[in-house]
Parts: structure tokens; sequence; C-alpha cells
């Protein structure tokens, strides 16, 4: 499969290093706002520089498509691919607006290719142990969840994340992944009310999210562009037979605890992965399109999450609860 990537920050230039030597697999492309902007990452995975995303969208050396650019020019670049028959692995999250993202799936509808989100978290250890334990009974009903996700004031590294009409600001940048988490641990919420602070030109962006179920559990997720110790992710799940405990900082980042009794210590720590999960993720997509099996988040997925974002920001600027529907 040859593979061409539109953006070369984070997201991008990790994806392009990521699928280097997965099996099957060849990064030919590489395109981003300008080609000086490309080459670095271009010459470190030995694929060509193409001087404007929208030609790698039809070129014919690509049959998948990652779109890694600034939020707001997501749907541009991902209906061009599917228009031009190309498979779409678009960054989450999957549009600035929930009319964006909807004309990203028909697109990839239409023209009957693959479209995967990028919603890491899926892939990351501590996150797959909680969601088996939920899934087996092993922590008993869940009843109280509380996550948090933190980074350093991000505008400093890239403005546009300072313009909420480009990227949505913290909420769906970075707090959007525990609300897909979330939506993945236990299905769809009834209600979402949702504060946050912004400060502007400084960059300081935080929001704090409480979403109720129809029957248990209650979740707090908090996301916050206030770090100034940089990035740091965690979770507290508590069900009635156990506890499971996740803090990337910690000296022991994952910990299940559970009422001591003969025959079962009260805490064990957890190793996790020493494959990237970011290249966990795209062999999993790749393989799944090569097989022609649907991704792990597709399109209506990706949709699904991106709108409880737009929900906590409709909560967080008119102070009321809103009901969801997905």
């Amino acid at each position: 499969m040859r593979i061409g990537v539109i953006g070369t920050g984070f997201a991008g230039a990790m994806h392009a290093r990521s699928a280097q030597g997965l099996d099957d697999v060849r990064v030919t492309a590489i395109a981003a706002a300008t080609p000086e902007e490309a080459a670095p990452i271009a010459e470190e995975v030995r694929a060509r520089i193409e001087s404007e995303p929208l030609a790698l969208c039809s070129a014919k050396d690509v049959d998948l498509v990652v779109v890694a650019t600034p939020t707001h020019l997501h749907a541009d670049y991902a209906i061009a691919a599917a228009k031009a028959g190309k498979h779409v692995f678009c960054e989450k999250p999957l549009a600035r607006t929930r009319e964006q993202a909807e004309a990203i799936v028909r697109a990839c509808e239409d023209a009957r290719v693959a479209l995967a989100v990028g919603h890491v978290v899926r892939y990351f250890p501590e996150y797959q142990i909680a969601k088996r334990m939920i899934g087996d009974g092993t922590l008993g009903k869940p009843a109280i969840a509380t996550l948090v996700r933190g980074n350093f004031p991000v505008g400093s590294a890239r403005a546009w994340y300072l313009d909420p009409e480009k990227s949505g600001g913290v909420v769906l940048d970075l707090m959007l992944h525990d609300l897909d988490t979330a939506r993945w641990w236990f299905g769809e919420p009834a209600r979402v009310y949702a504060r946050r602070l912004h400060t502007g030109a400084s960059g300081l962006d935080y929001a704090i999210a409480t979403l109720r179920f129809a029957d248990r559990p209650i979740v707090h997720i908090e996301g916050s562009w206030a770090e100034h110790a940089g990035f740091r992710t965690g979770f507290e799940l508590r069900g009635d037979r156990g506890m499971l405990v996740h803090d990337s900082r910690a000296a022991s980042p994952f910990l299940v605890q559970a009422p001591g009794g003969a025959g079962s210590p009260a805490m064990m720590a957890t190793p996790t992965l020493a494959e990237s999960p970011y290249r966990r993720q795209l062999r999993d997509i790749f393989a799944r399109v090569a097989r022609g099996d649907r991704p792990l988040v597709d399109g209506r997925e990706g949709l699904r999450s991106l709108a409880l974002g737009l929900a906590v920001i409709e909560s967080a600027d008119s102070g009321k609860v809103i009901e969801w529907r997905a």
C-alpha cells in the first residue's frame, strides 16, 4: 500500500515515521503548506515532495491519503482524496464542524473508499485493558470514571490552535480523545454539562465536562492546555468490585486495585507496550483496508465523537445541560 501524507506537524510526522517498516507499506509522497516544510520529513522517510497538497490527493503513486493538517482543512483534502478514489486516514477530530464531517463521510461512502479516523487512544494498552475489564465484569458495574489529559499551551508552537474557529480549542483537539474513550467504554451518554476557561492570546485553555448515562456511570473529563510541566494523561475508573488507576507520570503508570482476599493481591502494576500506539494504529488500519474490512474507528464513529465534542462546547458556551443525541 502506497501512502501519501499531508501535513508535517506532530501528527503528520509521527504517522510518516510510524509507517516505516510496516509490511507491504511504503510512504511515497509528503505534502505540507510549502515544499520547504515537507522537505525534512520527506528526506527522512525517503519519499518525494508533492508541492501541492491537493495534487497529492489524486497522485498516481498514492493509494491512501493521511490527512494531518490543521483541523479546519481536513474536509478539503479528505473529500478531494475520496473523489480521486483514494482511501483516507484522517486525524482527529474528523473536521471542525459537523457539516464538514458529514460531507467527508458522504464523499467516502459515495466513492466506496475506506475512511479511518485517528482516535489513537483506542490503541493505548492502558485504555484497552480498561475496556476489556469493563466488558468482562472484572471491575463489576462501573460507577464513576474520571479522565484527564493535559499539555502545555500549544498555541505557542502552532498559532492556528489559538483560533477556535480553526482548532476547536482544547475540547476538540485534546479532550476529544477522552470523550471518544468514554463512548468506546460505556456507549452514548444521555446528558452533557461543561464549563470552560479560555484566555485568548496566552494560549491557556481549560475545560471540564460531566457526562451522565441513563444507568451509571458518572464520567468527569478534564482537558487542559495549562500544563506547564508538559503532557500528561490519567484516569480513575471505579466499579463495585475494583478500581483502575492510570497516571502517565507515575513510576507505575497503571494499577489495578481490588479488595484484599485470599490468593489475590490488593494491587498490581501492569506494563505498557514497547511499540508506539501510533504504529499499532497504522498497522491495524492498513491491514483492515487491505482486507476490505471496516476500520476500528470509521467515519461514522469519528463523526459521533466529534458531535459529542461540539455538544461539550455548546454546553460550556451556554451554561446549559445538553441532552445528547448521537
